[in-house]
């Protein structure tokens, strides 16, 4: 059986409807660099305020993520939160020793 030609395009022209690509949520992304990179900065400076830059921008980027951007679970943004909450308090251990090695007498006097 040999194939019918059509003269022109079959589509209806008014059923067209244009392409439009999902908007690229780049904010988030954004966010979990900033956190990664200054949790790193705050685990080998010990620097206080970078830290809480670090637990902020994660909790930014686990709030302002998509849920499809991040896939079914969620393990980034919780490694994020956890990598940058560890960071501040290794930041703070030095005096949290110190809060905790003091002795009753000590304490007392």
């Amino acid at each position: 059986m040999p194939r019918k030609e059509f003269p022109g395009d079959p589509r209806r022209p008014d059923s067209i409807v244009a392409y439009t690509p999902p908007e690229n949520n780049a904010e988030g992304s954004m966010y979990y660099l900033v956190a990664f990179v200054s949790s790193m900065a705050t685990l080998f400076l010990k620097s206080k305020p970078m830290g809480w830059l670090a637990l902020l921008a994660s909790l930014l980027s686990s709030f302002s993520d998509r849920q499809s951007a991040s896939g079914s679970s969620g393990s980034s943004r919780l490694s994020t939160v956890t990598l940058a909450f560890t960071s501040l308090m290794m930041a703070y251990m030095p005096e949290l020793l110190v809060l905790f090695r003091r002795t009753p007498s000590e304490s007392s006097s």
